[in-house]
């Protein structure tokens, strides 16, 4: 009796502990270019969800956890995006559909000589993208244009609707992945892989992002998928498209389920609500390039946190004395081609073959937010290996790039990133065990 007494005070003080760490992060840390404050935070972050994954993991503490999960995305419902701009776009793109003016039409830019008096001139200034079209699909428009509904000068405002959707779009999540994991005979308290995971808390409840919403509605149309109600499991496909563009790689995945006649048909089910869901936006063949446009330049231009493109970034330079972009952009679309195939082919099943593809498509991109890989720890309570949840911790090194004005990338973090991750992955297929599989 004393034994349980004490462990339940240890528990309480674990979580109380983490909370604190949590409005540390939220409300006391006053710029992402304080990078010692930002790792320090996520070092206690990470400590404490290992502690609890170890130790307070159990059947007993169950629903005790799952409360804890729902409590830390809560405790950011007032905060201000610490480590994303993207806010400023949102509310920006969501002023311009409620006062109807596509943003698919115009540019930032080009609407700020403009004497509308729902323009927000601090909303601009601090717009990351502002001579780009929008590269956001119509579901996220949607949100973005509820979430502008309090108007000119009440950004507060617009944020915390904003974060009511994506907490709620995040339960969502945690339900789904729940009812996957009693479909495949899995141990409930996996769950907590996700739930507890503090760049899933941080980058969805903290910085708003949308793959919350892309996950939500690609999880329930894997669950539909599994309840062989393909029709459903279409057109929520195409709902997690319409959030986001990646998850059309997994229409493929339908064949292994249902067969190719039956996917075909999916497939047309797919792209007939895709269309009609972007048809409000995109009418004409003009909105639909410069859409394209902002796609292609976003993924031309930019660059962060790659792996295998830095490799090639690095050889081109050393050999050609300038960035082979054009040739190795192609050489990584191929590579993530035969990846996706390998993954198809040699899994057992869907959610395993939709892990190595995202997982193969992020690892060949130039463009690797911390955010990228929140799809990877949804999946990693499914597979048997466990490197993603390393890459949560390692990948927070990359916010060492927002700690100057202009940005500005470490070359030395992402290696010592990418060593620590493959080298895990390798001691994972190696030795054929889990070295962490006492705590999950």
């Amino acid at each position: 009796m004393n034994n349980l007494k004490t462990k339940q005070i240890k528990y309480a003080a674990t979580v109380t502990s983490l909370v604190l760490a949590y409005l540390a992060f939220g409300y006391f840390i006053d710029d992402r270019t304080n990078i010692i404050a930002i790792w320090a935070a996520l070092a206690v972050c990470f400590t404490l969800y290992f502690i609890i994954l170890k130790k307070y993991n159990n059947t007993f503490l169950n629903d005790y956890n799952f409360k804890l999960a729902l409590a830390l995305r809560f405790v950011f419902l007032f905060s201000f995006p610490l480590l994303s701009d993207d806010i400023y776009r949102f509310i920006w793109d969501g002023s311009q559909l409620l006062n109807g003016i596509n943003p698919f039409a115009f540019t930032p830019t080009e609407l700020i000589n403009n004497n509308y008096t729902w323009l927000d001139v601090s909303l601009f200034e601090k717009m990351n993208s502002p001579v780009y079209y929008s590269v956001y699909p119509p579901i996220n428009q949607l949100a973005f244009s509820v979430s502008a509904i309090p108007g000119k000068g009440n950004l507060v405002a617009s944020i915390i609707i904003l974060r009511l959707i994506i907490i709620a779009f995040d339960i969502g999540n945690l339900i789904i992945i729940k009812k996957l994991l009693a479909f495949y005979n899995k141990n409930p308290k996996l769950l907590f892989i996700y739930a507890l995971n503090p760049l899933v808390i941080i980058e969805f409840a903290g910085n708003l992002h949308f793959e919350a919403v892309m996950i939500f509605f690609s999880l329930l149309s894997f669950w539909f998928l599994l309840q062989n109600r393909w029709i459903l499991a279409a057109i929520a496909l195409a709902f997690a498209v319409c959030a986001k563009l990646l998850p059309l790689i997994f229409l493929p995945l339908f064949i292994k389920q249902i067969g190719f006649k039956k996917s075909i048909y999916a497939g047309l089910i797919c792209l007939v609500v895709i269309l009609t869901l972007f048809l409000p936006l995109i009418y004409n063949i003009n909105l639909a390039q410069n859409f394209v446009s902002s796609i292609q330049l976003y993924y031309g231009k930019f660059e962060f946190n790659g792996s295998i493109y830095q490799v090639f970034k690095q050889v081109g330079w050393s050999l050609l004395g300038y960035n082979p972009i054009a040739y190795t952009s192609k050489i990584l679309i191929t590579l993530t081609l035969i990846g996706f195939l390998i993954s198809y082919l040699k899994t057992e099943n869907i959610l395993v073959s939709a892990f190595w593809m995202l997982f193969t498509y992020t690892i060949c991109g130039a463009i690797v937010h911390p955010w990228y890989i929140l799809f990877l720890i949804t999946l990693t309570p499914f597979v048997k290996w466990r490197f993603a949840i390393l890459w949560s911790v390692l990948i927070c090194l990359s916010y060492y790039t927002y700690h100057t004005i202009p940005y500005q990338e470490s070359l030395l973090l992402v290696i010592i990133e990418y060593i620590l991750l493959f080298g895990f992955i390798a001691y994972e297929v190696c030795f054929k065990k889990l070295p962490l599989k006492k705590i999950y």
